[in-house]
């Protein structure tokens, strides 16, 4: 019975998180706290006090009996396996969808966020980031949009797990372009959840609310590119109030796709211009492997490496290669990721031998 209640409470417009918290510092449930009207309206205000009078366990009964034949299971803050990570704040959920496995969010968790329409470059480390997460052990959150969030997911379950925030209920995803993302994600040990009722809409004030979730799971948040109106930096922001790093991707300033990214560089935030020191500040040193190929060369790269017999700023490689440094970022970024270059600060890159 509480829990249906307590579900049916959780549905209702004008009630959230910081209300039914309240009930139940004072009462200890909602059944107990419908048992003395006159107090709860002390506690919450008469209006509030006066919904959760009205609220029908039925409709919570529909709601768990709706998840379950979805596949789709239902956990509270009650419950002894509900994150601890989402009962440090008051506005975090006490209700929480979810498909797949919740226990991996016991393990380092690293969010990946940023614009929906990224620029060639923040595709490439969106992805790139979330494969070196995911190789190291680590899982990678993200919200499952469109751009940044979804090379993030893609290139997490190319090594391992991630973890989709939805922005709308389970039976409402969005975008539905990615629900086989969703699905592939859940069936693969990865993670799903939403603080959403199934039948929730895509609602613009509802993505504020999933970014703090995003954040709130997080041991560490990463913006890789973002214009300066980009739900990436609420995202940023709530890290910030919830004590976590911030970590930005530099990008020219003359991409205003990344205008609100490299303004939290601006601000603060730690520059994340080599993955590999960004994962072994992060995650810890990579334990010493046995050495294997790696991948071959185009031409561009070799031409790229043959320069590199010493460190060089961005701009010398460009002037020795021809290559121009529209081209050349990508290909330095590709030899990155193939472990033949590595980045250091002002713009130097040394080959790796």
């Amino acid at each position: 019975m509480e829990r249906y209640l307590l579900l049916a409470v959780n549905m209702l417009r004008g009630i959230g998180p910081r209300t039914i918290r309240k009930v139940y510092e004072a009462f200890g449930s909602l059944e107990r706290a419908r048992r003395d009207p006159q107090r709860l309206r002390r506690v919450v205000g008469p209006s509030k006090a006066e919904m959760i009078l009205r609220a029908d366990p039925e409709a919570g009964r529909r709601e768990m009996e709706r998840a379950e034949a979805m596949g789709v299971r239902v956990m509270a803050f009650t419950d002894e396996e509900f994150p601890e990570r989402l009962g440090i704040f008051e506005y975090l959920p006490v209700v929480l969808y979810y498909r797949g496995d919740p226990s991996i969010l016991k393990s380092k968790t690293v969010a990946v966020v940023g614009t929906r329409y990224p620029s060639d470059d923040a595709k490439v480390m969106a992805r790139a980031i979330g494969r070196e997460v995911a190789k190291r052990g680590g899982v990678v959150v993200s919200g499952g949009a469109y751009g940044v969030d979804t090379h993030a997911h893609v290139g997490a379950l190319e090594e391992g797990k991630t973890v989709v925030v939805l922005g709308s209920g389970f039976a409402r995803p969005y975008p539905k372009e990615n629900r086989s993302l969703f699905s592939k994600v859940a069936d693969g040990s990865g993670l799903v959840v939403s603080e959403f009722p199934l039948d929730t809409p895509p609602l613009q004030g509802n993505f504020p609310a999933r970014n703090r979730v995003i954040s709130a799971l997080s041991d560490a948040v990463v913006v890789v590119q973002a214009p300066a109106k980009s739900g990436a930096l609420i995202t940023a922001s709530w890290a910030l109030e919830q004590g976590k790093d911030v970590w930005a991707v530099p990008f020219s300033p003359l991409d205003r796709r990344a205008y609100g990214s490299n303004r939290l560089l601006y601000d603060g935030a730690k520059p994340l211009y080599d993955i590999g020191h960004f994962l072994d500040e992060i995650l810890g040193e990579a334990p010493s492997e046995p050495s294997v190929p790696r991948e071959a060369l185009d031409e561009l790269e070799a031409s790229v490496l043959e320069a590199l017999r010493e460190p060089l700023h961005l701009d010398e490689i460009a002037y020795r290669t021809g290559i121009p440094l529209s081209r050349l970022y990508s290909v330095l970024l590709s030899l990155q990721m193939k472990g033949y270059v590595r980045e250091m600060p002002g713009k130097v890159f040394k080959a790796v031998l």
